[in-house]
């Protein structure tokens, strides 16, 4: 549709908001301030919201309708397009400043949710299992709605002033011009969120209408398909051509790479497309064997359908009746994925000429994004998920009828590109929930503190320790990341107060309990071993040892001169051992925490 021309001033500012917020995700110099966001959402939301005046007018709606004409399917146009990216941008802004639980955050969660549950409407085949985490999302997100929802009661009034004259009156009279201002602009927020909400809820209810019940003694079989088609869509995913030989890096992409490695900082190496393309990729040995597996796995369950097609009970071995569509549908497509599997060439599928990039694309797409899975503490800024968003929808926007187009009618293909979709959206999904309620500018501290309380609860785990000397170095670290607050609090670094200084307190605290907790056991330890050493043999030495055992094996006669051959060289000697076990207890607990991708609440 054609944007109206009334609304073509409103377009081209959204377009400059668009612009500066791009710019701002990509600046990495600096963080983004909670201030500036919020700056930018009020501005926003006024401008919407003289846009919705403006199509309530033109439609005969009362302006103050319970509804928005924002996003209205009749009046789409080009205006709409780009406010959604203007509020996916704003909404992945208020997550990176920490701002996660605020009503303005939700947006990109629920566009997320919505692409997902269209995806799953459109593949009819999926369960409970699948659709719960989303049922507990989209509550979350009404709990928040409505927490922040704008209540008329509550929403007026501005500053009483006690004195009549003319500053105070003028001062009176734009504050509550201002308060009114915002009260208008919340109102048309949580008509927007609610619209936004109640089309993924609609969705949903439409989704779980659909799911046949299956009968309890089919369970086995339909969750033994299941297996298989994600098994053999993993397969899928990670079979892939080998394109450095057959296309040679043109002289015009080799400079632009040169660029980018040369204005790269030096502690962040360059991964070139090639690397990064072939990253997690399956070897083809690997895909034969497991497709070969999954294939026998499909025969062996093939075998127990009756003369009729329909499938018996592992259990009982007796067909029932309830559930028969949803298991041949699986059954058929496993077979589709294992046709689309075994026409593999150069070590990957095989597909149409025009899907064949798209397949690509979206393997390249789920790699990364997977990365960031791993990597997402120390190297993701939310507002760079928006980049991905919108390649997925471009790639989305050209299906036709839900298929994506082909030369040949007959093509195969197009439900692994489906499955590639709905497997990226889902990682931005989790990538968006393990989002952390703390500013970006306070990140690093956040998962230092992370870091040190899952040393110390590994510490505890293994036993403990055996004197105060070796908790000196979680103590030390705890010290200078306590003594960055000023008053209780963090600042950055233009002194601003930034969010997710409770979660730092309750981090900080808790590392300090676990420590006194790890002193007064090793105290208890200290006072049972001087009472052996009071009631048993005064021979018997007390050795630390991680497992706690009480050591009697002295060296033999022969190696005595050895131990006692120099005391300054013995005493050294105890000074190193003790070092290396202090070492030992921080490398391992550090180890772990570099192989370790969750934070500190819970994913």
């Amino acid at each position: 549709m054609e944007v109206p021309h009334e609304e073509e001033e409103i377009l081209s500012y959204f377009l400059d908001v668009r612009s500066l917020l791009s710019k701002m995700k990509q600046n990495r110099s600096q963080f983004l301030n909670s201030k500036d966001v919020m700056e930018s959402y009020q501005k926003v939301l006024t401008k919407v919201r003289e846009l919705d005046e403006l199509r309530k007018n033109s439609h005969a709606t009362p302006s103050n309708s319970a509804t928005t004409l924002i996003h209205s399917s009749e009046l789409h146009n080009r205006v709409d397009s780009v406010i959604d990216d203007v509020f996916q941008l704003l909404s992945l802004s208020f997550l990176t400043v920490g701002l996660k639980n605020s009503a303005p955050a939700t947006y990109a969660s629920l566009s997320t949710v919505q692409s997902l549950l269209e995806h799953l409407n459109e593949s009819n085949v999926y369960t409970h299992h699948d659709l719960r985490p989303i049922k507990e999302r989209l509550d979350e997100v009404s709990a928040i709605v409505e927490q922040n929802r704008y209540d008329s009661n509550n929403g007026k009034g501005g500053i009483v002033v006690a004195n009549s004259n003319g500053e105070d009156a003028v001062l009176e009279q734009l504050t509550s011009q201002k308060d009114e201002e915002l009260n208008k602009n919340k109102i048309e927020e949580d008509l927007l969120l609610r619209a936004k909400l109640k089309h993924c809820i609609d969705e949903y209810n439409t989704i779980e209408s659909k799911l046949e019940e299956i009968h309890p003694d089919l369970q086995s079989s339909m969750e033994t398909l299941f297996q298989i088609r994600r098994g053999l869509l993993s397969l899928a995913s990670s079979s892939k051509r080998h394109h450095a030989k057959q296309e040679p890096q043109s002289q015009e992409s080799s400079t632009t790479d040169a660029s980018v490695a040369a204005a790269a900082p030096a502690a962040a190496p360059v991964v070139t497309p090639v690397l990064e393309r072939h990253r997690n990729i399956l070897p083809e040995e690997v895909i034969d064997e497991k497709l070969k597996q999954l294939k026998e796995q499909l025969e062996k369950l093939e075998s127990h359908r009756d003369a009729s097609g329909k499938f018996k009970s592992l259990e009982t071995g007796l067909v029932e009746e309830r559930g028969q569509n949803v298991l041949n549908g699986l059954l058929d497509d496993c077979h589709d994925l294992v046709n689309d599997l075994s026409h593999e060439t150069d070590g990957g599928i095989s597909l149409d000429t025009k899907l064949q990039p798209i397949y690509d694309q979206l393997v390249d797409i789920k790699t990364t994004l997977e990365n960031l899975l791993v990597t997402r503490r120390w190297t993701l800024r939310e507002t760079d998920l928006f980049t991905y968003q919108k390649k997925l929808g471009e790639i989305d926007n050209l299906r036709v009828n839900g298929k994506f187009p082909t030369e040949h009618p007959d093509s195969k293909g197009q439900s692994i590109l489906l499955y590639l979709l709905r497997r990226c959206y889902a990682i931005i999904y989790k990538l968006l929930e393990s989002s952390e309620p703390v500013s970006e500018s306070l990140q690093r501290v956040h998962n230092q503190l992370s870091t040190v309380r899952r040393c110390l609860l590994e510490l505890k785990r293994m036993g403990g320790v055996d004197n105060d000397r070796e908790l000196y170095p979680y103590q030390m670290k705890l010290a200078s990341l306590d003594n960055m607050r000023v008053d209780g609090k963090y600042y950055d670094s233009d002194g601003n107060i930034p969010e997710g200084q409770g979660t730092l307190n309750a981090l900080l605290a808790e590392c300090f309990d676990i420590i006194h907790e790890l002193k007064i056991e090793a105290e208890e330890r200290a006072e049972d071993r001087v009472d052996i050493h009071a009631d048993g043999d005064e021979s018997v030495e007390m050795t630390k040892d991680p497992t706690m055992r009480d050591v009697q094996e002295q060296p033999t006669a022969r190696y005595m001169d050895v131990y006692a051959h120099d005391d300054d060289e013995d005493d050294g000697d105890d000074d190193d051992d003790d070092d290396g076990d202090d070492n030992n207890f921080s490398e391992h607990s550090y180890d772990e925490e570099d192989y370790t991708t969750t934070s500190y609440a819970d994913d």
